[in-house]
């Protein structure tokens, strides 16, 4: 890794005062973060450190110090908050490198003090919480698996993450006890909402036996991925770093091309060089490893490889046979197939009226848009989309920000926002049709359909749309 930090540093150093050219710096900046990707924090900690002290100019020095930041702080891998705290702690905090301004010293000194306490690895804090029955419960439970789970009544995402959460529960597949805690009467304890750095709900952690953090920031299939590698009995452990870097740089090649077949290719590929020659152990192994990689993609294309890819190789006989086989593999599978299944291409969008702010050409409505309750099928857009959203998602304030753009660059597309906070309020029983029809656990949840209302994309990305 040194090797690799070493042949950056020979450009940064020398570009000295000219860091102000972007893209080459960052475009190097990106190169080292890729072949960090995947490594333990404490390694990134010490790589990044490494990067930054050897940073002669202070000019580079500060560009790269944020950069790196920036990076972590924004990152999707579960753990890499551990190092954009760091990074706030050791270089912008202790004044060794300097912030553009007062106000993102705040917010980073915000940031490290509510996550600095309850990292992966860390010894969960203890805490006294009420749970949802109103006991008073000692966290972390000792000795046992626990789930902290933080919630709030009127958050739509939490009550479908509390659903699929008490399936898992009843479903006995591992032993682990859940604390269920509404953050709006957490009990007398007020620690809680720093130690565990909860700003947002719904936020889960999974803590083990013996106290410490095994994940934070969970949703229901990445928490049944940890559990299953906690109660592997010493079996192959699905879904690693290594394999799901190469996953992606196999796809990566595909490009905007990659289609379901593609996919099913591959795994066929796969199969016929395991299975085909009778190795049923690495069979298993690799069809596993790309059902986790499935998993953790938020693409159209991924989400609809799903039901295939169950139906096809999770039910092939005598294979999936052992205990961990069905909790670690094949119950994740077809729990994610449930989910795809709901409104897919092809089909009408359902017959209901949705309260939510229509967002069309800018000379034709005011810029927030018109508000009323909406026929989902009647939105007559060239295309038309539905976004389904939550107020505490970052990507979904993201997604907001891209529909002005949108609008703008199609004139015959009408978007209705549809806030999922404000119907979970005012309207429990639509919001539990819509939980019910539509894939809601993760928003924002984008669908795209024609003018007669038949849906023709799920799990859009505006941002490439226009």
């Amino acid at each position: 890794m040194k090797k690799l930090v070493l042949c950056l540093l020979c450009g940064l150093l020398a570009m000295g005062a000219l860091a102000q050219e972007y893209p080459e710096l960052g475009a190097k900046l990106e190169q080292y973060f890729a072949a960090l990707a995947g490594e333990p924090a404490s390694v990134q900690n010490a790589e990044c450190d490494f990067l930054i002290e050897s940073c002669q100019d202070s000019i580079v020095r500060q560009y790269v110090t944020l950069k790196i930041y920036s990076h972590y702080l924004g990152s999707k891998i579960m753990g890499d908050d551990a190092v954009a705290v760091h990074v706030a702690d050791k270089w912008l905090l202790s004044g060794k490198v300097p912030m553009h301004s007062d106000e993102d010293l705040r917010n980073a000194d915000i940031y490290a003090t509510f996550n600095r306490s309850s990292l992966i690895g860390a010894q969960a804090p203890s805490a006294v919480l009420k749970d949802r029955s109103g006991a008073l419960v000692n966290v972390p439970v000792k000795g046992e698996y626990t789930v902290l789970y933080f919630y709030a009544p009127d958050c739509s995402t939490c009550k479908a993450t509390t659903a699929e959460l008490q399936k898992l529960v009843d479903s006995e597949e591992y032993p682990f006890s859940l604390v269920a805690v509404n953050v709006n009467d957490p009990g007398d304890d007020d620690s809680w909402q720093m130690n565990y750095g909860v700003l947002k709900t719904p936020w889960m952690f999974l803590i083990g036996p013996s106290g410490k953090i095994l994940g934070r920031g969970l949703d229901v299939p990445s928490l049944r991925i940890l559990l299953g590698r906690e109660f592997s009995s010493g079996g192959y452990a699905y879904g690693s770093d290594i394999q799901m870097e190469r996953y992606g740089q196999m796809f990566a090649a595909y490009g905007d091309t990659l289609k379901v077949a593609d996919i099913l290719d591959v795994a066929d590929y796969l199969a016929a060089r395991t299975f085909g020659e009778g190795d049923v152990d690495a069979f298993k192994q690799v069809e596993g490893d790309l059902l986790y990689y499935l998993v953790g993609r938020r693409e159209e294309v991924y989400k609809d490889a799903i039901i295939p890819f169950t139906e096809k190789y999770l039910s092939v006989p005598d294979v999936w046979t052992a205990p961990e086989d069905s909790a670690n593999v094949v119950s994740l599978g077809h729990f994610l197939a449930d989910l795809t299944a709901r409104t897919p291409v092809g089909t009408q969008v359902p017959d209901l009226k949705v309260p939510g702010v229509l967002r069309r050409k800018p000379c034709l409505f005011a810029k927030d848009g018109k508000e009323g309750v909406f026929a989902l099928r009647k939105l007559r857009g060239r295309p038309g989309y539905v976004v389904f959203y939550t107020g505490g998602c970052n990507a979904c304030r993201e997604t907001l920000d891209e529909v002005a753009a949108l609008v703008t660059s199609k004139p015959k597309a009408r978007v209705l926002l549809v806030d999922m906070d404000a119907i979970m309020s005012s309207d429990p029983a639509l919001a539990e049709t819509l939980l019910e029809t539509f894939d809601l656990t993760a928003m924002p949840f984008i669908l795209e359909m024609d003018r007669k209302g038949v849906i023709t994309h799920r799990y859009v990305d505006l941002s490439k749309t226009f």
